[in-house]
């Protein structure tokens, strides 16, 4: 069974402003270290709307994810459910550590 859950990453500059509402560069490291890098409209990252061309950066920023599994600390994520996001290298599986996720369960 998966579940939804949030990968903590930053967002580190205003991309561009076209297409509208403009794209906005995120990035994490995976549980290894590797850097990925994303690119996408700002409300794919931004629940508040406070990613604009005009806000300061770096900020923190939450990546929507489906967990598909669990060993150890260690945490198997996919972005392409339910944004459909793939880093700019056009990943969408990753391993991250488990203190990188927020879970979307209530409460």
């Amino acid at each position: 069974m998966t579940q939804q859950a949030f990968i903590r990453a930053r967002a580190v500059r205003w991309s561009a402003d076209e297409p509208i509402p403009g794209l906005v560069e995120v990035e994490f490291d995976d549980a290894e270290g590797q850097l990925w890098r994303f690119i996408d409209k700002a409300p794919i990252f931004d629940r508040e709307g406070k990613l604009t061309s005009t806000a300061a950066y770096p900020r923190a920023v939450d990546l929507a994810c489906t967990v598909i599994d669990r060993t150890g600390d260690r945490v198997a994520v996919s972005t392409a459910e339910p944004w459909g996001i793939e880093s700019v290298d056009g990943q969408s599986s990753f391993v991250v550590r488990a203190d990188q996720l927020i879970s979307s369960a209530p409460g």
